[in-house]
């Protein structure tokens, strides 16, 4: 008897196995069981979130990156993308609402650029988000797909210079760079008085307009302490205290044929501070 209960017990696990081997769980939207070989994560890859960009400048495309965890899979992998903007319409915005990462690849470039969408924004920004709405790897249950960093934002403009409205309080700016140089940066009155001024032997240095500084023009230098290339990339990133979707503004440039020692000292970007009661307008822009 106890032999029958154990064959019957065991047969009905091997239904249930070959079952669940059954599912298709290649898509995102519809996982079902977790049974296959293989867990495969996808997601953007790059560093170019909350990018600013000019809608009229023709060079104002900014390229994304969407990549697999794994080594390159004998299929491809389709990925739906969707986009979203603060104002509620997405006029303007240029982008695939497919892309394929091919069998062999592990990863496949999102380019998104912008028109003219006929809305007067001015220099208030508006916030574009691109998501990865679903991944598929069609009639292939040997991967199970897991969604990984889903979503990348732009700030799109009309006109420069770029402002944008927020609560009192301070702005922090966040100075890194790529290579072996030794950079330091200072933030200045228009007269040339020092706010604060940062000299780290890393590659990131860290700025506060406080928010007790007063209403007026605020200057951020780039001071090369030490050179080791003609061309430096460098990020700049403004974080104000809030804002309705996002609170980091990244401004981008390159450093080009500097001289170290203090001799090249280099303005770089103008912050603008207007106060009206409990709200503070930063007007900036990058020379």
């Amino acid at each position: 008897m106890k032999n029958i209960k154990y064959l019957a017990l065991l047969l009905i696990s091997f239904t249930l196995l070959i079952s669940c081997g059954q599912d298709e769980v290649d898509s995102v939207t519809n996982p079902g069981v977790l049974t296959p070989t293989s867990e495969i994560n996808f997601g953007f890859i790059d560093a170019n979130d909350g990018q600013l960009v000019l809608e009229s400048d023709p060079l104002n495309a900014v390229t994304f990156v969407i990549g697999l965890s794994s080594n390159p899979l004998p299929v491809a992998t389709v990925l739906t993308i969707g986009v979203s903007s603060s104002d509620g319409t997405i006029d303007g915005a240029n982008y695939p609402e497919t892309v394929i990462i091919p069998a062999g690849d592990t990863s496949v470039d999102v380019v998104v650029s912008f028109s003219d969408d006929g809305v007067a924004e001015g220099t208030n920004a508006e916030t574009f988000t691109i998501e990865i709405l679903d991944a598929d790897l069609g009639d292939n249950s040997d991967y199970y797909l897991t969604s990984g960093d889903a979503t990348r934002t732009i700030d799109v403009v009309d006109t420069l210079p770029f402002s944008v409205v927020t609560e009192a309080g301070p702005l922090e700016l966040v100075f890194s760079w790529d290579g072996s140089s030794d950079l330091d940066a200072f933030l200045n009155t228009a007269s040339g008085t020092e706010i604060d001024g940062s000299q780290g032997y890393t590659n990131t240095e860290y700025l506060t307009l406080p928010s007790s500084a007063a209403d007026g023009v605020y200057i951020f230098q780039i001071s090369p302490w030490t050179v080791s290339s003609t061309a430096i990339d460098w990020l700049l990133e403004i974080e104000v205290v809030s804002h309705p979707t996002q609170t980091v503004y990244p401004f981008t440039g390159e450093l080009l044929n500097a001289s170290g020692g203090y001799s090249d000292e280099r303005d770089t970007i103008e912050i603008t501070k207007s106060t009206d009661g409990s709200e503070v307008k930063y007007t900036i822009i990058q020379y």
